[in-house]
């Protein structure tokens, strides 16, 4: 571990910032996280700074040095963005007080004099330190580098109280442990575990971005496993709770629900998307857990009902909509990939290939991992065929599939039958699309084409008729 708290780049960039606010008869300290990464030898592209200055002395400092404007959306909280050439800048007014309301994602602010004063209300220790550009003198007053060096998340001051400013700090302690793979100190941890039901009245948005954070980090087993044991999921996601609840699989899978979920994460990349789908891919095995009567344990439809639970889990979070629609669709689809043999059509596969798109890299990887969470041995003796599978993907190619269309449009239709936009399109040309997939109709052969249309829209009109609804 380094013992000078910057390196010369952080050092040049921060005393040249120093020296503009000190000109002006204003202090600037840098803090926090550059110190913290720098101290574990770890890579970073932001530097934040505590000043003395009033955010439209901040403003008026920073403007020429900044390679872009100045973006100023946390002025009224104190602080203050801009970009230079090597780094992202955050210039905040010292902060002696920073309390959430209930249901806001704004605080209330009351600014501080004195670094002290900042370095006291931040979250945890290893975040409470600065260092003094124009000396270059470090300030640890609540112990933050020993706490680094031990590998411990410690609340700065009386634990409650921290966490009771800012609940979110509770999902943060689980964040930093997750990120950094250090542990929490006892006195925190416990309370933790005590102000856990003051999580209910964060924002879903607040709550969304730490557990995004902790899914994609380094030791993203360790945060969850936190969550859970401090009782921080039922006040933050309580449906993920279900993933607690069953202790095994059957006599042939002895791994619990939790374990088992916590080995696919570890088995998938680190993106988003996928790490939430590992974690939700099998959220309603317990609902759907069945019993036959030589004891084997089924879970019929396990990928449906989950796909509509991690719908729900999601939009609950605020996630935009896209995103909602990309993992549900990995976890929908991850029994299919455990499904394939070698007897399947090249229609069969292109049509898992239509499905899945751009994520069809993801979906392996999830199920891949899937099939290593169950075995005891940390393999799988199902990769041969995922391995088959990514061959008959690679000669059919993605590019080629992915282009693969209806030789009739929906304007061709409508204008060829004299009829109105309705669901008779769709089926129209979905029933043309599985003749291409399936290699016979070319894309281009529109004769046969209309043929086969006509025969559809004929049948169209008979369930219709049958089914007494009008067609359309």
């Amino acid at each position: 571990m380094q013992e000078t708290p910057v390196t010369p780049v952080v050092q040049a960039a921060s005393q040249g910032l120093a020296r503009v606010f000190f000109a002006a008869g204003y202090e600037l300290f840098l803090v926090g996280g550059a110190i913290r990464d720098t101290l574990l030898g770890r890579d970073f592209r932001e530097l934040d700074f505590g000043t003395s200055a009033p955010p439209g002395e901040i403003l008026r400092l920073i403007e020429p040095l900044a390679v872009a404007g100045p973006h100023t959306v946390g002025e009224r909280f104190g602080t203050i963005g801009f970009r230079t050439e090597d780094f992202e800048v955050e210039v905040t007014t010292y902060r002696s007080e920073e309390v959430y309301r209930a249901g806001s994602r704004k605080p209330d602010v009351t600014f501080g004099k004195t670094i002290g004063d900042d370095l006291g209300r931040r979250d945890f220790t290893v975040n409470a330190i600065a260092w003094d550009p124009i000396r270059c003198e470090l300030i640890d007053p609540h112990g933050g580098v020993a706490d680094i060096r031990a590998g411990i998340i410690r609340a700065v001051g009386e634990p409650a109280t921290r966490f009771r400013e800012d609940p979110l700090r509770l999902l943060r302690a689980a964040r930093f442990a997750a990120r950094l793979g250090f542990a929490i100190d006892g006195m925190t941890w416990e309370a933790m575990r005590a102000e856990a039901p003051s999580l209910s009245w964060i924002t879903r948005e607040r709550v969304r971005d730490e557990y995004e954070r902790i899914l994609v980090a380094a030791y993203a087993l360790r945060g969850l496993t936190l969550l859970r044991d401090a009782g921080l999921l039922q006040y933050s996601v309580p449906r993920l709770g279900e993933l607690a609840r069953m202790r095994d699989h059957g006599p042939s899978h002895p791994l619990s629900l939790w374990d088992h979920v916590m080995r696919v994460i570890d088995g998938v990349p680190r993106r988003p998307a996928v790490r939430w789908a590992a974690l939700l891919h099998d959220i309603a095995k317990p609902k759907t857990r069945t019993t036959e009567a030589d004891g084997r344990v089924r879970f019929f439809h396990h990928e449906e009902a989950g796909a509509a639970m991690a719908r729900e889990i999601l939009l609950g979070l605020r996630y935009p909509q896209r995103f909602v629609d990309d993992v549900t669709l990995l976890v929908s689809t991850h029994m299919n990939l455990h499904a394939y043999t070698d007897e399947w059509s090249d229609g069969a596969v292109r049509r898992l290939m239509l499905r899945l798109g751009d994520h069809y890299d993801d979906a392996v990887s999830l199920a891949r991992a899937d099939a290593i969470g169950h075995s005891p041995f940390g393999h799988s003796y199902n990769a041969p065929k995922f391995d088959a599978l990514e061959e008959r993907v690679r000669l059919l190619d993605q590019n080629t599939v992915s282009a693969l269309r209806s030789p009739l449009s929906g304007d061709d239709l409508m204008q060829h039958f004299g009829r109105p936009p309705g669901p008779w399109i769709k089926r129209i040309k979905d029933a043309l699309l599985d003749k291409v997939v399936d290699g016979l109709l070319r894309v281009d052969d529109r004769g046969a084409a209309w043929r086969l249309a006509e025969d559809t829209y004929e049948r169209e009109l008979e369930r219709a008729e049958t089914q007494g609804v009008s067609h359309g």
